[in-house]
């Protein structure tokens, strides 16, 4: 082969490589519709109360008008990718999730658009810097394991790997095992303490409101600082 024309099919395998196709490197919001996922996640945040009846069940994954205030950077996207499960049963009913992968994969690159798209819906109302980044105390830690095993028996719902390695916990609810390389913390303080802003059709219970005293901020701190301790481990 011409050394100049081999030159040439390499220049343009580099370039094809650094710059992706149209299609892959099109707007992450445009792939989104492209691909339907409008059909099972919500984008805008709904102007109006809970839905009742049949529509409690039309939403058949968790909404993400909050992603980028819910999601750690990265995660999303390497998820989309290779979808693992995150929750034992679905999200719309209650019955095993025995589908694999839990969700259709998406190619690499649309994967990164997306989740860059994603990651860019916030809840402008969600307060930052509410749980401080260094190590928790062990004041924190001893807190936030008596209400999460023993006041309120989260892991009845809520699959833990303890200190031990070994995983325990009911299924109903997302896996907390791992949470901390998948959750933003100041996101799960403004869930625990609002879950209905969020995820209007909850099962989650309330911790605050006129009928439940509630806890103190501190104690949903120490709870959060607790839980992303925990979830710092992998089963």
């Amino acid at each position: 082969m011409d050394p100049m024309r081999n030159w040439l099919i390499r220049c343009v395998a580099v370039v094809a490589l650094v710059f992706p196709l149209p299609a892959l490197a099109a707007d992450g919001a445009a792939l989104f519709r492209q691909n339907g996922c409008g059909d099972c996640h919500a984008v805008t945040r709904p102007a109006t109360p809970a839905p009742t009846g049949a529509e409690r069940v039309l939403p058949k994954g968790p909404p993400l008008w909050f992603a980028g205030s819910k999601l750690k950077p990265g995660w999303l996207a390497a998820w989309l990718e290779n979808p693992v499960p995150v929750r034992g049963l679905r999200y719309d009913v209650i019955v095993p999730d025995t589908r694999r992968p839990p969700h259709p994969a998406v190619p690499k690159a649309e994967a990164a658009a997306i989740a860059n798209w994603l990651g860019g819906l916030t809840d402008s109302a969600l307060r930052r810097g509410v749980i401080p980044e260094e190590p928790p105390s062990r004041r924190d830690m001893l807190q936030g394991r008596i209400l999460f095993s023993k006041e309120q028996q989260c892991f009845a719902c809520h699959r833990i790997v303890t200190r031990h390695g070994d995983p325990v916990g009911g299924s109903s609810g997302p896996d907390l095992s791992g949470m901390a390389t998948r959750l933003q913390p100041d996101w799960v303080y403004a869930y625990l303490t609002d879950p209905l802003r969020y995820e209007p059709n909850s099962r989650m219970p309330l911790y605050r409101g006129t009928d439940f005293e509630g806890y103190s901020d501190a104690q949903f701190v120490s709870l959060v600082r607790y839980l992303i301790s925990i979830g710092e481990a992998k089963p």
